[in-house]
């Protein structure tokens, strides 16, 4: 077949994915199969602009590393938690360099910035810092917030909107001197200026947006032959709005997420998002899943009873509810690698016009879940889990609190109140309104509430009989060993730092106790009580878009 013999080239790929012996493309019709090749294609190219957007040197750092990757066992393995990482920043470690200055990317000027006689260039090298920068490459490297803000107070409405907008960089007209392919517009007294996506990275989208077309022709699915070509012209155009109907619109086996939707690498404001093989700056990412039907019918019952949540969050008193969207929900085979700890589920589109037209649509991925559980949870539930309660770590219960972890982050504040005394009361703001609040707090506390409102919600369906009372330690025991598990993320990372959040908080409450064997277990008389106490306050600093607080929640109890 084409597809597997062309999928054998991306190693990374088909390592990952062969044990599977592509049973899951069975369900696939031929013309699909055809255009997959070509989606393949695409994700690899946002797979290049994620390199952009992570580090301002990576492709040169990434090029340098690769061509000395077979000079010694040493620099082999640097090549390859190169490309686990895609950045010089370990995504395990609080992202601080894993490699030494020796190994900066050297980069070669061929023009001088005037006229010098007998000039041949020069070479020098990019050092990286011990951390990675919290604006990745969105922001110039040695921008702060306070000359952001200042600069952005002083753009026009339509600007300042556009600053913190999803699809733009924001760069430095003085970078013209070693840049000069960037941007020529030059309008505007201050150093700063805004660059849309399809300017940044034109050629690579450009290279995709061809990809996507080729694919989109040889489907014979009519829904993603309509996907794949609004997202070829969203790419060209910055205009994302039809292509994200397109996809929640999709009737297909294959399911295409590819484009700028995450914002985890924008730690400086939370503003920008990321392309890459996977919301303010957004990163470029791509999902290719093959949907899971049988197992998909039987997620859909959480989703049906969302609204039976909301009526009864009784762990507030006010202001707080379900932020209700239509939404749809998928189960699926991931057919692609992503950047550094490998998620479980995501939950798009992210753009608050998308769901209050169509709603929004989450996907888990099964074939992930069982690799972690078997492969990481598991072991770590040997190692740190008491032994009496290790026989309540197990995949149902695992999965469903996955699944219940993503349901809920539709869960929160139906109104907020903003520092200025002004309310609103327009629920598809109430995300977009935190993430401005909160800023650089706003995803470790949402990870953090999913969580730990997850396991609220888990526990009232039990008690309605709409899953199984065996869930019930199970879940709790599930969750702690999790705990060690995604605290290996880092503190620096949003799933990392908001599980160390939870843990911290259900030890003081006495939730969790250590063994005299060094190991932890759980006391189910308090878990519940702990459980609704970090609930509500984490509901409640999102009620209020209380940053102030929601700092202080994070400094006292993100530690290791």
């Amino acid at each position: 077949m084409a597809e597997i013999d062309y999928l054998q080239n991306y190693p990374l790929i088909w390592e990952k994915h062969r044990e599977l012996k592509f049973e899951c493309l069975t369900g696939l019709t031929y013309s699909d199969r055809e255009a997959l090749v070509f989606v393949v294609k695409a994700a690899n190219v946002m797979d290049e602009i994620f390199y952009l957007q992570a580090w301002y040197s990576n492709p040169s750092l990434r090029d340098w590393l690769k061509e000395h990757a077979d000079t010694s066992e040493l620099n082999k393995l640097k090549w390859s938690y190169y490309q686990i990482n895609k950045s010089p920043s370990s995504s395990l470690d609080e992202d601080e360099a894993f490699l030494s200055t020796a190994d900066s990317a050297i980069r070669l000027l061929s023009k001088a910035t005037r006229i010098v006689k007998d000039w041949k260039g020069l070479e020098y090298r990019a050092a990286f810092p011990l951390l990675k920068p919290a604006g990745a490459n969105f922001y110039p490297p040695d921008m702060d917030k306070m000359e952001f803000e200042l600069w952005k107070d002083g753009l026009a409405k339509h600007g300042q909107k556009e600053a913190t907008g999803f699809f733009s960089v924001i760069k430095r007209h003085s970078e013209f001197i070693l840049d000069s392919h960037q941007s020529d517009n030059k309008a505007g007294s201050h150093d700063l200026y805004i660059v849309p996506y399809s300017e940044e990275y034109k050629s690579l989208l450009a290279k995709a947006a061809v990809l996507l077309h080729k694919a989109g022709d040889v489907s014979d699915s009519p829904s993603l032959k309509r996907l794949l070509h609004s997202k070829a012209d969203a790419f060209l155009s910055n205009d994302y709005y039809d292509s994200d109907i397109a996809w929640m619109e999709l009737d297909s086996k294959l399911d295409v997420t590819i484009g700028p939707y995450e914002t985890y690498e924008d730690k400086l404001f939370g503003y920008k998002v990321i392309i890459a093989l996977q919301f303010f700056c957004a990163t470029f990412e791509a999902y290719i899943g093959i949907r899971d039907d049988e197992a998909t019918a039987q997620l859909k019952l959480l989703g049906d009873y969302l609204l039976v949540l909301c009526f009864n969050l009784s762990i507030v008193n006010h202001n707080l509810c379900l932020k209700l969207s239509n939404r749809k929900f998928y189960i699926e085979e991931l057919f692609q690698d992503v950047k550094g700890p490998q998620t479980l589920a995501f939950n798009l589109p992210n753009d608050e016009h998308i769901v209050k037209d169509r709603g929004s649509s989450m996907v888990m991925l099964k074939n992930v879940s069982e690799a972690k559980f078997k492969h990481i949870l598991l072991p770590i539930a040997a190692a740190c889990v008491a032994k009496e309660q290790q026989e309540h770590v197990d995949f149902e219960s695992f999965f469903t609190r996955s699944i219940c972890h993503e349901c809920c982050h539709g869960i929160g504040p139906h109104t907020i109140t903003l520092p200025n005394g002004q309310k609103s009361t327009v629920r598809l703001l109430i995300s977009f309104l935190l993430i401005q609040e909160l800023q650089e707090f706003y995803s470790a506390l949402e990870e953090a509430k999913a969580d730990i409102v997850g396991l609220w919600a888990l526990r009232f369906l039990i008690s309605q009989d709409l899953l199984s009372d065996s869930l019930l330690k199970s879940m709790y025991v599930s969750f702690l060993a999790g705990c060690f598990q995604s605290v290996r993320f880092g503190l620096e990372e949003a799933h990392g730092k908001g599980q160390a959040l939870q843990f911290n908080w259900l030890y003081e409450k006495g939730a969790f106790v250590w063994d005299s064997e060094g190991t932890i277990s759980v006391d189910f008389t308090k878990i519940e009580g702990a459980i609704e106490s970090l609930s509500r306050e984490i509901l409640t600093i999102q009620a209020k878009g209380d940053k102030e607080n929601a700092g202080l929640l994070l400094q006292k109890y993100c530690v290791g």
